[in-house]
């Protein structure tokens, strides 16, 4: 069974568990919340719960005290009609980094305060992306330019050569030092 990833899919959430909280995003999202030790897993994107934590036991985005942890986000062609030329890239790679920024708000936090991110390119699978692994990290530092600004978080770039999704070509993972405000 694949998984859409990227959290591009088209999926809505019907159904809400009755232990979690609901607000929504500006977009109309229904943001869920489930609280956790020490802060709460959120779900801000499409598919996240039905995909990640109810099918595979993991959680998109989670607060715990004043850190926020994001699992990674997938950028690829996963949507139809998407390319796979540098342009195309780029493309993917502004959904993906707005599906951190939605996860990153709905935790309470933004790109300002992410100290580490790390992303995890695969440099074998070439019908994905027609380019090397030298125009994959030129992409992102010019897309990553758009959503993070100064001072830069610590970044690890690694070169691996399968994601879940066939269909991946970075996976980015970021962590937020986010202090919570003291009531």
């Amino acid at each position: 069974m694949e998984f859409k990833s990227g959290y591009s899919a088209v999926l809505v959430l019907a159904c809400i568990a009755g232990s979690s909280s609901v607000g929504v995003r500006a977009d109309g999202f229904p943001v869920t919340r489930i609280p956790a030790p020490g802060g709460e897993v959120v779900f801000a994107n499409p598919g996240e719960r039905e995909e990640m934590y109810d099918q595979l036991h993991y959680a998109a985005a989670r607060r715990a005290g004043d850190f926020v942890y994001l699992s990674g986000v997938e950028a690829g062609p996963f949507e139809k009609g998407d390319g796979t030329d540098v342009n195309a890239f780029k493309v993917q790679l502004r959904r993906a980094f707005a599906a951190i920024r939605a996860s990153l708000v709905a935790t309470g936090a933004d790109f300002s305060q992410v100290v580490q991110m790390e992303t995890f390119h695969n440099c074998r699978n070439k019908h994905n992306f027609t380019g090397d692994f030298q125009a994959q990290l030129d992409a992102m530092v010019a897309v990553k330019a758009e959503f993070m600004k100064p001072p830069y978080s610590t970044w690890n770039a690694f070169c691996i050569d399968r994601h879940y999704s066939e269909r991946t070509v970075v996976e980015i993972v970021v962590t937020a030092y986010a202090p919570k405000a003291k009531p």
